[in-house]
Formats: C-alpha cells, sequence, structure tokens
C-alpha cells in the first residue's frame, strides 16, 4: 500500500509536457504584454533572427510617439504543424490626441526547434499608424468628416414627439 501511495505521488509530481498550441500561446501572450508595457528587450527574445529589424522599426513609436492601452489576445489558427497565425486586437492612441484607436494585428509564428518566433506580422484591419505605417491624409479645411449619417438626404429629418401624461 505504501508503494502505491508513493508511485502515486511520484507521478503526480511530473507534470504532462505543455502541447505545441499550450507553448504558442505563452510565447505570443509574453511577447506582446512586453511590447505593450515597452520591454522590447524581453519582446526580440521571441522575435525570429530575420524579422527583428522589421519587429524594431515597426515598433520604434510605441511609447514614443503613440501609446498601448491594451493588447487583446484574439486566438490563433495553426496553418501547419509549425507555423500558426495568432490575431490580436490593439487599443492605443497618439500622444497629440485623444482619440482610442482599435488595429486587428495578424502575426506568423513558426516552431523553431521547439521555440516559438515570431517571423511576420501584418495590420488586417482597423487603424493605420500602429505599426509604422504613415498616417492618413487629413481632409482638406471645409471637408472635415461630421457626425451626420453620410448614407442621410440632406432635407429629410425624423421628427420626434414627447407624449406625457399630465
Amino acid at each position: 500500500m505504501r508503494a502505491l501511495l508513493a508511485l502515486s505521488l511520484a507521478l503526480a509530481g511530473c507534470g504532462i509536457a505543455p502541447s505545441n498550441s499550450q507553448r504558442l500561446t505563452e510565447a505570443a501572450l509574453e511577447m506582446n504584454t512586453a511590447a505593450r508595457f515597452g520591454r522590447m528587450d524581453v519582446a526580440l527574445e521571441r522575435v525570429g533572427s530575420r524579422a527583428r529589424e522589421d519587429f524594431m522599426r515597426r515598433h520604434a513609436d510605441w511609447g514614443a510617439r503613440l501609446r498601448v492601452v491594451d493588447v487583446e489576445f484574439g486566438g490563433f489558427e495553426m496553418t501547419q504543424r509549425d507555423e500558426a497565425e495568432v490575431y490580436l486586437d490593439v487599443l492605443w492612441l497618439r500622444h497629440d490626441e485623444a482619440t482610442v484607436r482599435t488595429t486587428r494585428i495578424a502575426q506568423r509564428w513558426r516552431d523553431e526547434r521547439g521555440h516559438w518566433e515570431l517571423v511576420g506580422e501584418e495590420r488586417r484591419d482597423g487603424d493605420t499608424g500602429l505599426l509604422g505605417e504613415p498616417p492618413p491624409k487629413e481632409k482638406p479645411a471645409g471637408e472635415a468628416a461630421s457626425a451626420i449619417d453620410p448614407g442621410r438626404r440632406p432635407g429629410l429629418s425624423l421628427h420626434t414627439r414627447v407624449i406625457r401624461d399630465e
């Protein structure tokens, strides 16, 4: 009986190795959290050697000209056994504006000898400027965006009538 108890305790201490997808999730969360808080030294440990220069160029404004408010992990898709695409939703703002922007990023990851590395990333949706893209051109004076629905025809309006019980 003691031998069985000792064996069960010994086996309980031996953990099962994490799966490929668990290692990917951990690597992506670690790298993106570090980048969000300006720890590019930690983030670069998870970036492949061929992608480092591009990553540094694309993230040069993080903390300097823009502030990352939040990074939400949007899941991943295994494209091959050793390759995956990770999706992120990033909330951010430029230091000279108060507008909170949202950008969806797709990151390409590759498993290199048991170590997941970022090999590329691109904006899939949302606001431009997060990954070093030039900001959109401003509209000339008089063509500023308005709060009016662009699909609304001029001259038409909806009337509101308030009915009160008296």
